[in-house]
């Protein structure tokens, strides 16, 4: 009867730092599990710049970054234009990442950081989106998409939006990388093929 005792006090202070350890019982953040969609690679930032010029970003905009990497496009947005940003990234060594990139430009009031998986996330309240997606991705995030206010600015670099019409299409020669890159900008609500 003895054992049977310390078996039950050991089970239970075992699934006491268990549960005490877990991510979100201690309001953190979770760790996701989920394997992230496309391996990070930076858009220069003459490119960067150029999207929010395309995207006619303004002070009182909302600037959602989409799997932000280091969250240079929301940076750049809230030092140039003074404008608010969230970025949504599922990698935790990213989130780190951009999380520094923000404290070290000092744009901390302006831009915000959430470790999250883009394809459950309220984007409704955007007012631009820049995104370097691949095309299954963009299709996979219409539903979210459609779902924008009128009038809000959506900047996609290399990869359209399968079945959606782009109010412009831009080539642009980034100097950084000597190579070409195009650039689709849209405008909700958003224009199907016909």
């Amino acid at each position: 009867m003895r054992s049977s005792i310390r078996f039950t006090k050991q089970a239970f202070w075992f699934a006491f730092l268990l549960l005490s350890a877990a991510p979100g019982l201690r309001g953190e953040e979770p760790t996701y599990m989920r394997i992230p969609d496309v391996v990070y690679v930076g858009t220069p930032y003459d490119l960067v710049s150029e999207m929010l010029r395309l995207a006619q970003v303004r002070k009182d905009d909302l600037v959602v970054d989409l799997g932000c990497g280091d969250a240079r496009m929301l940076v750049l947005a809230a030092q140039k234009y003074g404008s608010r940003g969230i970025g949504y990234e599922i990698d935790p060594d990213m989130v780190r990442l951009s999380r520094d990139n923000v404290e070290k430009n000092g744009v901390g009031q302006l831009v915000e950081i959430i470790q999250a998986d883009i394809f459950t996330v309220d984007i409704r309240d955007a007012d631009v989106i820049p995104a370097y997606l691949l095309p299954e991705m963009n299709l996979k995030l219409l539903p979210q998409l459609d779902a924008l206010k009128p009038g809000s600015r959506l900047v996609f670099h290399n990869y359209d939006i399968e079945g959606i019409l782009p109010d412009k299409t831009i080539e642009f020669i980034s100097n950084e990388d000597n190579s070409s890159h195009t650039i689709y900008v849209y405008t909700t609500p958003l224009k199907r093929v016909k």
